[in-house]
């Protein structure tokens, strides 16, 4: 079953952790009589996945597959526990230590990915 997929292909096999936390943009201000008022903007979703160790194929992949500005993913939303497909997210920095080399296999080191819905 696909649980995490970016664009067509399918990464679910690859996560070992799926967050989905909620991000609040808001206005606070307080008035000559002490009172705050709140203006609530938007709300944006903060998708985080966990990626086992993987080899250079699926890394190649991988990079191909979050290479543009922004990226259509599909997860397993966990309010109604479907697949919730192309939401579109822009990647910020996402910190890749890159691989160890044994016996002539390369191999990538566990990483973090995360995605903020637009």
């Amino acid at each position: 079953m696909a649980y995490f997929k970016i664009g067509n292909v399918d990464f679910s096999m690859y996560v070992s952790e799926l967050k989905i936390n909620k991000d609040y943009n808001y206005n606070a201000q307080t008035n000559a009589a002490g009172d705050t008022v709140v203006d609530y903007i938007n709300s944006k979703r903060e998708i985080e996945v966990k990626i086992i160790p993987i080899d250079d194929t699926v890394m190649a992949n991988l990079q191909n597959a979050i290479d543009a500005f922004n990226v259509s993913i599909s997860f397993r939303n966990p309010k109604t526990n479907t697949l919730e497909e192309n939401v579109n997210c822009i990647i910020p920095n996402n910190d890749i230590e890159y691989y160890t080399i044994q016996a002539n296999k390369v191999m990538y080191k566990e990483f973090e990915l995360k995605f903020i819905e637009l």
